[in-house]
């Protein structure tokens, strides 16, 4: 769709995973034993033929771009351009570190696009959407703005401090307020927005000038009464990760088989960095049982249920159990891990036991040794 550019915007202040994103953005953390956060809003641009994609990164930037110089996203090599931007001024304080500030200050790129419709997707969302039917849907509406949402029945325990929408009877957004846990159902906005070049480049001036803390969201609540906003509906699975619970939870659903089908599939490729390493091996006793695992793994101890990315070692005597263990991390003998988050690189050898729990997740900082 050479007329719309899209735009995977980065998260909000309120989203933290811990230590995870201590050195990286979110959008840049590994997920799923060989994939980053970002290449499913990413696959879902280049899968619905958006060719012309900025991508907006609020710190770290060295971990976005060497994922992107070695990933091909299957775009349109004449036509196609993936630009990362950057704000060139540091923000004095992260309250102005905002998407707003990022939009305005590379709006020159913006500008120079010569699409016609704008989708805003954002890198910290997981969830497989088809854009080019919902750009269809929102031209033949009328609307000015659509906004993709799904109704959930989990609103409890998930998508904490994300948007919820409140509708009229024709699906007109009436309210947006944040997701407090609350209620148990809710209309979660998945933060993605249709809409007008045009009138995304008048709200971002617009929200310049009422206040320099304003988000887009923030802007889109200022117009409920003037504008046509709409909601669209997302059918299938769909995760916000925004806390260190949330990513440990998404990773854990996506390992079922059901899920995993649904959103990795030949008819919706993941595009990501291709890695050259060889096949697992298992040694002696070692076994996977119910997981996810990434190339280049040894493996000498017992997996259950767990995520494990590529090139871990894991030996003899070790069980990994309900854990996410990021790619690189050695560990050693006779080691008990359950319900941790391991992160790149780390070595745990003398500690033998560790152990967090559903609701707290324990977490092993990258390229510690313990």
């Amino acid at each position: 769709m050479a007329r719309v550019l899209g735009i995977l915007n980065f998260e909000s202040n309120e989203a933290t995973l811990g230590g995870l994103n201590d050195s990286r953005t979110i959008s840049a953390v590994s997920f799923l034993g060989r994939y980053r956060i970002m290449d499913f809003q990413m696959s879902n641009f280049t899968n619905s033929g958006i060719d012309n994609i900025q991508i907006y990164i609020k710190n770290f930037p060295r971990s976005v771009i060497e994922h992107v110089q070695h990933t091909n996203y299957n775009i349109n090599s004449k036509r196609g351009k993936i630009h990362i931007l950057h704000g060139e001024k540091p923000a004095i304080s992260e309250l102005y570190n905002n998407d707003i500030a990022s939009f305005a200050a590379n709006m020159q790129y913006i500008e120079d696009s010569h699409a016609e419709y704008v989708i805003i997707a954002p890198s910290h969302f997981v969830y497989i959407q088809d854009f080019s039917v919902m750009l269809e849907h929102h031209i033949d509406s009328g609307n000015d703005i659509t906004i993709l949402y799904q109704s959930v029945s989990n609103a409890k325990d998930s998508f904490i401090m994300c948007d919820a929408l409140s509708f009229d009877d024709d699906k007109y957004v009436r309210d947006i307020t944040k997701n407090l846990g609350k209620y148990k159902n809710r209309d979660i906005s998945l933060e993605c927005y249709c809409l007008s070049k045009k009138l995304f480049i008048k709200l971002v001036e617009e929200a310049q000038e009422t206040s320099s803390l304003y988000w887009f969201k923030d802007a889109l609540v200022d117009k409920i009464d003037t504008l046509k906003i709409q909601g669209y509906a997302h059918r299938g699975y769909a995760a916000c990760i925004n806390s260190l619970k949330a990513y440990y939870d998404t990773s854990m659903q996506i390992r079922t088989s059901k899920i995993l089908h649904e959103m990795i599939s030949d008819n919706w490729p993941i595009y990501t960095m291709t890695n050259d390493s060889c096949p697992t091996l298992y040694r002696d006793e070692g076994k996977a049982v119910n997981s996810i695992v990434g190339n280049g793994c040894e493996i000498e101890g017992t997996v259950i249920n767990s995520v494990i990315g590529r090139g871990v070692v894991i030996k003899k005597g070790s069980v990994i159990k309900d854990s996410v263990v990021l790619p690189g991390a050695y560990i050693n003998k006779d080691v008990y891990v359950e319900n941790t988050v391991v992160d790149r690189y780390a070595d745990v050898t003398h500690v033998k036991e560790i152990k967090g729990s559903l609701e707290n997740p324990a977490y092993v900082k990258r390229r510690d040794h313990i």
